[in-house]
């Protein structure tokens, strides 16, 4: 009986939600004002969110992170890192093409789509800024 409390015990924990005590995951709302298809560039009324899913300091500097991109059409999983505040997350396993995304400590940021075929690169320009 006692060999199966435990385990029971456990799977119950685990399906609790997460207390108020746990730390929020941050959800950044980015706006990209600029669409550059190669080197030809447009206003842009791209926006997404980003939200972030695990970090794993590595340093005093240095946190490895995974996170989900989310706009109208689809959501991507990226991961990377915060390197010095930088947030460089990547992705190479989507069809449509890799996709990097950076942002600065200011908020300032790239997201870049690079297309295989045909070859082109799509790139965003704008702002990140946490939900509050």
């Amino acid at each position: 009986m006692r060999n199966l409390l435990i385990p029971a015990l456990l799977a119950l924990l685990a399906a609790l939600p997460a207390s108020a005590n746990s730390p929020r995951m941050p959800v950044l709302n980015c706006v990209f004002a600029t669409e550059c298809l190669d080197n030809e560039c447009a206003d842009s009324g791209y926006s997404a969110q980003l939200r972030l899913r695990n970090a794993r300091p590595v340093d005093s500097q240095m946190t490895l992170i995974s996170a989900e991109f989310e706009d109208a059409s689809e959501t991507v999983p990226l991961q990377g890192m915060i390197l010095s505040g930088n947030k460089r997350l990547f992705n190479t396993e989507s069809a449509t093409g890799t996709r990097l995304l950076t942002i600065s400590p200011d908020g300032t940021a790239r997201y870049t789509t690079h297309i295989a075929e045909p070859l082109m690169a799509m790139t965003y320009l704008g702002q990140c800024e946490e939900d509050r």
